[in-house]
């Protein structure tokens, strides 16, 4: 539930426009930079998962799978958006100016 009040707050930001036209670009960078460390961040959380699981320190294997596919979902995810961002730059440099 947490991840979902993340994410809201991460597109309040980029709804709500700046007040300075600068900033509107290094809040977008912003966002996705924090997007990547946090699929980062899942993706090795996973890995550590992983880890102690192998080593004996986890007895419970729905943790690590819950990790792994936590760290799947937000990995596709990602890629659905930077799909979707080349879409539309693609797009917009396909505009006849």
């Amino acid at each position: 539930m947490d991840d979902i009040k993340k994410i809201g707050e991460i597109t309040q930001g980029i709804a709500q426009p700046s007040k300075t036209a600068g900033k509107s670009s290094a809040s977008f960078e912003d966002a996705i930079k924090d997007a990547l460390n946090e699929v980062s961040t899942i993706q090795n959380e996973a890995e550590k998962a992983i880890e102690d699981f192998s080593k004996g320190e986890i007895k419970d294997i729905h943790t690590v799978v819950i990790a792994m596919e936590k760290a799947d979902i937000s990995l596709q995810t990602l890629l659905q958006v930077r799909n979707k961002l080349l879409t539309a730059y693609e797009e917009i440099m396909r505009m006849q100016v």
